[in-house]
């Protein structure tokens, strides 16, 4: 069985069919996970292809993404290159999180849509070794994560805010990180798993 496969896709804004290639679960073998959940794959990178590119028009979305593009939409985009009906790298795949970002800014989607495509560009940057793309991005991440603990009746807020603390953490802000580090790891309604991540993050910065 091959790696990849073809999504038969229809695009959010022009309604024309398109085909998006993607990894097969069964095929995404993990070699290791960084603290803030971004993982290294045997093989294919399976978010290099979360994003949808419409070779019409140009639209760029995730299958998550809550809202509808509004017409005018169309009058703001070009079409791209077919940098993306085959396979990605990381180049091909920051390309397309850059236009996803824009078309999701442009239809106001909500902090958590947002946080998502920030984070997985982070983490392109990173394979990229782009440092300061990379924590520009985290920043980005933060800020719509903070927006998704404060707006959100959330039945279990203990990742976002794990996340808030190791994004923190990353971007030099120790102090904020410990905060929430030290809120998760005592909060007994946060899931054990956010709360043991929690303690080892909170143990590092403490031995630094």
């Amino acid at each position: 069985m091959e790696d990849m496969y073809t999504k038969e896709l229809t695009c959010m804004l022009c309604s024309k069919a398109f085909k998006s290639r993607a990894v097969r679960k069964s095929k995404q073998a993990v070699l290791k996970t960084d603290s803030d959940f971004c993982m290294y794959y045997e093989k294919e990178t399976p978010y290099f292809y979360h994003v949808n590119v419409c070779p019409h028009c140009g639209y760029a979305f995730l299958e998550s993404f809550a809202k509808k593009p509004g017409e005018k939409m169309k009058e703001k985009l070009t079409t791209l290159p077919d940098f993306f009906s085959g396979k990605r790298n990381a180049a091909t795949a920051e390309l397309a999180y850059k236009r996803a970002i824009d078309c999701a800014k442009m239809q106001r989607e909500n902090d958590e849509i947002m946080a998502s495509l920030y984070m997985q560009m982070a983490w392109i940057n990173r394979l990229r070794g782009d440092r300061v793309k990379e924590e520009a991005h985290l920043g980005e991440a933060l800020a719509h994560y903070t927006g998704v603990y404060e707006g959100s009746d959330l039945e279990d807020a203990s990742k976002v805010m794990y996340l808030i603390g190791e994004l923190n953490r990353r971007l030099g802000c120790n102090k904020k990180a410990v905060f929430w580090f030290s809120r998760v790891a005592n909060d007994e309604n946060c899931s054990q798993a956010m709360r043991y991540r929690a303690r080892q993050s909170w143990q590092s910065l403490r031995s630094v």
